[in-house]
């Protein structure tokens, strides 16, 4: 009950503080208003990564042989945008899928479960992926602490990554023998989490084809804060910093300290900003990225429509093809 009332008060003061330090200015934000195609044009190409992200997910599980009907997991994912937006960080999200998938996934649990953590990573390693990929696209000289550590870190993270694809069912082996004797219930979730590590590296091309679905992801989501800093004209960076800045901001947002990141991504964004400019020129640019949150927002409310009106929720899921 504690941290349902502190997340959102921890949002809230982070908001109060980058208004306070310039950052969001509130003036700024009104402007956003005087341009309507912007903000609709912004929230199509948002609610366009539903769709997208659905297909991704079910790609996932039917690596895991559970082939369902793609309009059903569309309909999951866009249900889980929405209680991504108004919950803490994307866990949200990721329960409802859980819920969902766990009924209709007899015999297969724990690699349809996992589908949602490998679902998630991989888009976090599109983000990653592309964010290096831009910010080689900048000059050497122009580099700073911050892009050198951004670089480093997610050169580890994409690493790991690859090193969980290749090696996470021997991974797993290792850990089942540390709790072998202990919980035989635990090691057999362990040893199941293994063998869908090891179905996920026998279908690559699956998992290759849902990071490229990825990268349409981040770049449609790039592309509607882009929209929004060059509609609003106020800054002096350029597209493509633009968008780097748009993508740290949605990697730091990911972090469930308040809810949906309020307050975390904005800050991000600002920073990255402020770093990537050639001279502190003291523009609020975590306006931009308050007014892309509105928009994500209102992207994300067809997910509460599929909530409300669709019958038999609870049977949403249905396996085409039940294991015997």
């Amino acid at each position: 009950m504690l941290m349902k009332i502190l997340r959102p008060a921890v949002g809230v003061l982070l908001l109060i503080a980058l208004f306070y330090f310039g950052l969001i200015d509130i003036a700024e934000l009104r402007r956003a208003l005087a341009h309507p195609i912007m903000l609709v044009a912004a929230t199509i190409v948002c609610a366009a990564v539903m769709p997208v992200a659905g297909l991704r997910w079910h790609l996932f599980l039917r690596s895991q042989g559970l082939v369902l009907r793609l309009s059903d997991t569309v309909r999951i994912v866009t249900m889980s945008f929405f209680f991504a937006t108004f919950l803490p960080g994307g866990a949200g999200g990721d329960i409802v899928r859980g819920v969902y998938i766990y009924d209709a996934s007899h015999g297969r649990r724990t690699g349809a479960l996992l589908s949602i953590f490998i679902d998630r990573l991989i888009g976090l390693f599109a983000f990653m992926l592309v964010g290096v990929l831009a910010t080689l696209s900048r000059p050497w000289q122009s580099f700073g602490l911050f892009e050198y550590g951004v670089f480093l870190l997610a050169i580890a993270f994409l690493i790991s990554i690859g090193v969980l694809f290749k090696f996470g069912h021997r991974i797993a082996g290792v850990v089942n023998l540390l709790f072998r004797g202990r919980s035989r219930r635990l090691a057999e979730i362990i040893d199941a989490a293994g063998t869908a590590l090891h179905q996920y590296g026998k279908e690559w091309r699956s998992v290759i084809l849902c990071l490229l679905l990825s990268i349409v992801i981040v770049f449609l989501l790039a592309a509607g804060v882009v929209m929004i800093a060059e509609t609003m004209q106020f800054g002096s960076l350029s597209v493509v910093e633009y968008g780097i800045a748009g993508i740290y901001a949605m990697i730091a947002n990911v972090v469930p300290v308040s809810p949906g990141g309020l307050g975390i991504g904005e800050g991000a964004f600002a920073s990255a900003c402020i770093a990537l400019e050639p001279t502190m020129s003291g523009v609020p640019y975590g306006t931009i990225f308050l007014v892309f949150r509105c928009v994500s927002v209102i992207s994300s409310l067809p997910g509460l429509i599929v909530y409300l009106i669709y019958p038999h929720r609870a049977k949403l899921l249905t396996v085409v093809n039940p294991p015997s």
